[in-house]
């Protein structure tokens, strides 16, 4: 694929479009292309492009075009494709960023012992409820990210809003959209809840995996039954634990939204200052 002013016109204008035509590329040559683009541009295109083959296309671009790529998604949005890299490259990308950036996104990615957080497998495939059947096709044939077979859809706030089964996309007419083939995704659970009140929902012991949610309600992973009997030993457990571990949680909770809330407007000053440069 060839760089020049059509093409870049094409990206800055018209980025949804732009994104659905450019997952039909392999991971390989999508990163390639991007390469070549400023940074925000590829950001924008980051907002539309399916989120595990954005996260791909950043794990095969060079560092110092991936970097400052994060930096202009902006935290919640660089830290849901954060949490879909192995922890030693996550490493690399946060040590790249500008100190405040660092810390907030280290914030936003650091779930405490206990939680659902810290326990969730962040590696799920999502798509748009707007892309049609033809388009999803298209992408899980690039995807190694299927979980169970099912396709998560989300809206453009990376919110859940419903599951379709892949053997649906079999026989669903080309044209049919998402949004018409999903069902409800049943109950989301919060990222920073205890994983005991977890075993306490009413449907725990009839269901498989939760959805999990982050503070601002986006979709980051499942939390599968058998993860947390894993990482649980629920016969050792008093009653007397669990109060105090819901009161560190809480604790915990209190602590990080502070701090978020503290760094949040350095980072925004910081931001636009360099862009007024």
């Amino acid at each position: 694929m060839s760089v020049n002013s059509v093409s870049l016109h094409f990206l800055t204008e018209h980025p949804k479009e732009a994104a659905r035509a450019l997952e039909e590329f392999s991971v390989e040559q999508l990163s390639e292309y991007l390469e070549s683009q400023p940074a925000s541009v590829v950001a924008e295109l980051f907002k539309h492009i399916i989120p595990s083959i954005a996260a791909d296309c950043l794990r095969h671009m060079p560092l110092e075009k991936s970097a400052p790529v994060i930096s202009h998604l902006g935290i919640d949005r660089a830290t849901l494709l954060l949490r879909r890299m192995k922890s030693s490259l996550r490493v690399q990308f946060i040590r790249a960023m500008s100190p405040v950036f660092a810390n907030m996104a280290r914030l936003v990615l650091r779930y405490p012992e206990g939680t659902v957080g810290r326990v969730m497998d962040p590696h799920v495939f999502t798509v748009y409820q707007e892309m049609d059947n033809e388009e999803v096709l298209n992408a899980v044939k690039m995807s190694e990210h299927l979980f169970q077979n099912v396709i998560f859809v989300i809206d453009e706030e990376q919110h859940l809003k419903g599951i379709v089964e892949l053997k649906q996309l079999l026989t669903a007419n080309p044209s049919e959209t998402m949004k018409n083939l999903m069902r409800p995704p049943g109950d989301t659970v919060p990222a920073r809840s205890s994983i005991r009140m977890i075993t306490r929902h009413k449907h725990w012991n009839t269901t498989e995996y939760f959805p999990v949610a982050d503070h601002l309600g986006s979709f980051i992973g499942i939390l599968q039954r058998a993860d947390v009997y894993k990482n649980l030993d629920l016969e050792q457990a008093a009653s007397g634990d669990e109060e105090f571990a819901g009161t560190a949680l809480a604790l915990a909770e209190l602590f990080w939204d502070t701090c978020a809330n503290l760094l949040a407007p350095e980072y925004q000053r910081s931001s636009k200052d360099k862009d007024n440069e």
